[in-house]
């Protein structure tokens, strides 16, 4: 049997009309999302001690975000109110938070940097060999084009260290087509982080938003496959998913004022395509 699963915005209309406490709704939306969260936990033995504290440290960092947002910058006494949180919590939360500064998707945006801009390119359309020698070369530009912050050097070393580029005497080569941080598990699951919000973020701007056009929110499930024929399918979903994007990315590169400026445009939108799969033997 197939399913196909489709937010309906006639039931969104419908749910409006309902006489319901808002709160009461959001809070069980709230233990619907978390469900997943919590099955996490269970299977790497984090406790609801763990969870909690998690949660309060989390909530500030969001809360802190917000108000930053706004122009204005985060007190005790503004997150106190935002979080629900006793100032002692805050205050102690807050005192022993590190402000140390993320690198998260920073490999992944200069291999998709190499990749899409026609600057880094061949006349093929793929990531040609750069220049590594000078404070000009080729490599330094990519990176800087990225962020002038960045020391070329280290982002050379760390490339190298994670084995997705080779030297060769024409100068550096990109060994890979993506980049996923799988010696990283913190890098790795703030990338499933980042995905997390997009997706729910969709979903409730399809649900309880009124934009226009809907954001794609689709899965399609099977469940009574063929146990020896995963590993072929699995194969099938990592192919077609890449192509996929690949499309994606020529499609989009067109309109990125980084990678093909416009004069006078207006831009700095972000647009997000989120794909995954999953095959489980039997439940």
């Amino acid at each position: 049997m197939s399913y196909v699963m489709v937010a309906d915005r006639a039931y969104v209309r419908f749910a409006h009309t309902m006489d319901f406490n808002i709160r009461n709704t959001l809070i069980a939306c709230l233990r619907t999302v978390l469900r997943p969260v919590l099955q996490f936990c269970l299977r790497w033995s984090l406790t609801i001690q763990d969870l909690l504290e998690s949660a309060k440290v989390v909530f500030l960092e969001v809360a802190a975000d917000e108000i930053r947002r706004q122009g204005k910058e985060p007190n005790v006494s503004r997150l106190s109110v935002m979080t629900g949180l006793r100032r002692r919590e805050v205050m102690r939360i807050w005192r022993d938070q590190d402000e140390k500064s993320s690198s998260f998707g920073l490999i992944t945006r200069v291999i998709g940097m190499w990749q899409q801009s026609k600057r880094f390119q061949g006349k093929n359309g793929k990531p040609r060999v750069l220049s590594l020698d000078g404070e000009n070369s080729e490599f330094n530009r990519l990176v800087q084009s990225i962020s002038t912050d960045l020391h070329p050097g280290t982002v050379l070393f760390e490339l190298e260290r994670l084995q997705l580029v080779t030297r060769s005497e024409d100068g550096l080569l990109l060994k890979v087509e993506s980049y996923f941080p799988k010696a990283d598990p913190k890098e790795a699951f703030t990338m499933l982080a980042h995905d997390t919000a997009d997706l729910i973020s969709a979903a409730e701007e399809n649900i309880l938003g009124s934009k226009k056009r809907q954001n794609l929110h689709l899965t399609t499930e099977y469940d009574n496959i063929r146990i020896d024929e995963l590993p072929q399918i699995e194969q099938w979903f990592l192919e077609e998913g890449k192509k996929i994007h690949e499309r994606a990315r020529q499609f989009l590169s067109k309109f990125d004022q980084s990678l093909n400026p416009k004069r006078g445009a207006d831009a700095g939108a972000r647009v997000v395509l989120g794909t995954f799969s999953r095959t489980q033997a039997k439940k």
